[in-house]
């Protein structure tokens, strides 16, 4: 399954660099010495100047890609160009791809395992868990929405959606790895894998010309297919085009408020230091709370998606008109 057809490639802007005046450090003439109010005058700025002349190279590394709230912010939520994972000295085409591809191992090695664990016809440990999300997927899903026998036939994709879209919000939630489910070329790759089953389900079952024909109510009048033609086809495309847009948003906006929450800290000790020691507590407590909520989050969208991926497919292999 081609998970990562696009990548989407965020480049961070750089924090401005700091400007030095374009004036004469020192004057060694004599006549320069004996005008020292002037230079008095002047002394304020160029000490200040040299000051951030002598810590600029030390503070060079931390100001690029953190150069204000805002880029602390898209900095963890974007993509990452030629990201070393962990430290490294091993180069990806991106962070988000890397993490897709790690989510994409787990989730085979969580299947294998549950396999395995099979003892005498019955799931042991995570075989029972895993047991229960793949029943509940298959009759509640595939079965109720496709059609009974059919709905079989796309468990495996449906369950293929399920697993991934939660392990890699899951495995998001973790210290310094990111969600590749909050990168839209990712969300795009499985709405379109999507998209090619419901129009497969039509197919298979209508023939190409039957397919099409069933977009439309039968029994319609001819100047109403001039309207409703449009609209059906339309209607190919944006409910794809929904479930990636609806994953995509969700998987981004929780890390940006957890991110956003956590620099409460930051944003508030500049104005005051004992505001920003109050703010520790208030601030690493509401980031716990949505971070209890993204793990139910991460639940709601895997079931969000593979539902409505079945019931497009249903629509398409059993059309009610």
């Amino acid at each position: 399954m081609i998970l990562g057809a696009l990548l989407l490639a965020s480049a961070l802007a750089l924090a401005p660099q700091h400007e030095t005046p374009n004036e004469p450090a020192v004057a060694v003439s004599p006549a320069a010495e004996t005008t020292a109010t002037p230079a008095e005058s002047k002394g304020p700025a160029a000490t200040e100047s040299h000051a951030e002349g002598s810590t600029g190279e030390a503070h060079a590394g931390g100001d690029e890609g953190h150069g204000g709230p805002s880029e602390i912010l898209m900095h963890h939520v974007t993509d990452q160009a030629e990201y070393h994972p962990f430290g490294l000295p091993i180069v990806f085409p991106g962070k988000h791809l890397f993490f897709m591809l790690v989510v994409m191992a787990v989730v085979i090695v969580a299947a294998r395992l549950a396999i395995a664990s099979y003892k005498d016809g019955a799931p042991r440990g995570i075989g029972s868990a895993v047991e229960v999300m793949v029943v509940y997927v298959r009759d509640e899903m595939a079965e109720k929405s496709i059609g009974h026998g059919e709905g079989e036939k796309y468990t495996p994709l449906l369950l293929s959606f399920f697993f991934f879209i939660l392990f890699a919000a899951l495995f998001g939630l973790l210290p310094f790895t990111a969600t590749s489910t909050g990168n839209l070329s990712v969300t795009f790759a499985l709405a379109f894998i999507s998209f090619v089953a419901q129009q497969y389900a039509g197919i298979s079952n209508y023939g190409v010309v039957g397919h099409f024909k069933n977009l439309v109510p039968h029994g319609l009048p001819a100047p109403l297919l001039l309207v409703m033609i449009p609209i059906e086809i339309l209607g190919m495309f944006t409910k794809p085009f929904a479930l990636m847009i609806r994953l995509f948003a969700n998987m981004l906006a929780g890390h940006m408020m957890l991110t956003a929450l956590l620099m409460l800290v930051a944003l508030s000790y500049p104005v005051s230091a004992a505001l920003g020691i109050v703010m520790i507590p208030i601030s690493i407590g509401m980031a716990l709370f949505i971070m209890c909520l993204e793990i139910l989050v991460a639940f709601i969208q895997a079931y969000v998606f593979t539902l409505f991926s079945a019931i497009f497919i249903g629509m398409y292999a059993h059309p009610s008109h």
